[in-house]
């Protein structure tokens, strides 16, 4: 006879990508039955004094969303994060340092915007997953340790917050998306190879499945950063930390249009203004042509010879979308695993660069998932394979403890724990 435990359905669910250009987040309450919403972030943190953020809050005025304010403090230690970390402290997205490193600052203060713009209290729960690059997923059990800590008690603009943090579950970047994409594939992918590859701007990403086993994951730094980097050494006066950067040069498209790139002259007289235009379009072909040249060189090691079909995923990949399908042309490639954004989710213009941190938040979240079944605002623990997800009204203003091994969906009970 199976013993069923009830418990209390967290206050708040939230999937996370802590992407090197912008912070992503999907979140819910499950008590509000509302469809869950977006939150993105500028990805800069800034490590500050406690003095700073007395002086910054004595002195501001004006309205602004949470998301522009935001600044924690854990233990000793003060963090501008995102916008306010960018445009006021100098900040930066450490794109060479471990994500684990910025992870806890961006996930307290996410949880700060969420509870402002969600309007719940400073005190709850929270079930967590969170998108680590392949070469730091080993490090997810530390990362858990820390954040657990961090998390128990910390300060924000409007106070302290006290986070219980009842479930926590680190995957690498893809992983969403192969599930997705497995959960169509169904008993096939016994028979199938294939591989997501998960381009984005600070990391490239590989994930292989071989007849259903899935192997450890992959990571190089040949994300659209590295492309950045070599770019801006071509062209006088440009940084890679110009915000209109990366917006003319994804509009200057596949041909690296000048028109496209006059915006980034800083030269006084029209004439010299296109003519500028014109040598930072010839840069930037070089560099296009010399970073895709050195992404397929480091994927050509990495993607078996026998795969059957590439999944190819990230705001990166969509950019280099015409010279990767004339690459690839002889092989199945599925663009961003057939997978559909809501209407809903669409407004922040994200599109296909928040296809993981989706899939992944429908995994875990939602109305297919094993996390919660709807009986009454309970979890059934034990037998988890004949549950089925749905909005389940409950609150944790009282006491609210899910079980430490809190059932996962089906798609993940049988990937590896060393994925």
């Amino acid at each position: 006879m199976t013993k069923t435990a009830t418990v209390a359905v967290p206050d708040l669910l939230l999937a996370i990508d802590l992407g090197g250009s912008q912070t992503k987040a999907i979140a819910s309450v499950p008590a509000s039955s509302s469809f869950p919403v977006l939150l993105c972030m500028e990805p800069e943190i800034a490590d500050i004094s406690a003095a700073s953020v007395q002086n910054y809050e004595k002195n501001k005025s004006g309205e602004v969303d949470p998301e522009n304010t935001c600044w924690v403090g854990i233990g000793d230690d003060y963090y501008a994060v995102g916008f306010l970390a960018r445009h006021k402290y100098g900040g930066n997205s450490l794109l060479k340092q471990l994500k684990e490193e910025s992870a806890i600052p961006k996930i307290c203060g996410a949880l700060w915007v969420l509870r402002q713009k969600l309007k719940i209290m400073d005190k709850l729960t929270v079930a967590l997953t969170v998108l680590l690059p392949p070469s730091e997923y080993q490090d997810r059990e530390r990362l858990e340790t820390k954040l657990r800590q961090a998390v128990r008690r910390f300060n924000t603009p409007t106070g302290d917050m006290r986070v219980k943090l009842v479930d926590f579950n680190a995957k690498p970047e893809g992983g969403g998306i192969y599930l997705y994409r497995r959960s169509i594939l169904g008993a096939a992918i016994k028979n199938y190879n294939l591989a997501v590859v998960m381009l984005g701007y600070r990391n490239a990403s590989v994930l292989v499945s071989t007849r259903g086993a899935v192997a450890p994951g992959v990571s190089s730094t040949f994300g659209m950063s590295w492309m950045l980097d070599d770019f801006v050494r071509r062209c006088s006066g440009l940084v890679k930390e110009d915000p209109r950067l990366m917006a003319a040069i994804v509009a200057a498209g596949f041909e690296c249009k000048p028109e496209a790139l006059i915006k980034l002259s800083r030269r006084n007289s029209e004439e010299e203004r296109e003519e500028e235009a014109q040598e930072i379009s010839e840069a930037l072909k070089l560099s296009r042509d010399q970073y895709f040249r050195a992404l397929v060189r480091w994927l050509s090691q990495e993607l078996p010879r026998d795969t059957d079909e590439i999944i190819l995923c990230g705001g990166t990949a969509e950019y280099l979308k015409s010279e990767l399908e004339a690459h690839y042309n002889n092989m199945s490639v599925i663009w961003n695993g057939d997978i559909d954004i809501p209407p809903e989710l669409k407004i922040a213009g994200m599109g296909v660069r928040i296809v993981d941190v989706w899939a992944l938040y429908q995994v875990f979240f939602g109305v297919d998932s094993n996390f919660m079944k709807k009986d009454s605002g309970s979890i059934a623990t034990g037998n988890t394979s004949s549950c089925t997800t749905s909005v389940v009204v409950s609150s944790a203003s009282g006491t609210n403890v899910l079980p430490s091994k809190t059932p996962k969906s089906k798609g993940f009970l049988e990937m590896p724990n060393n994925l």
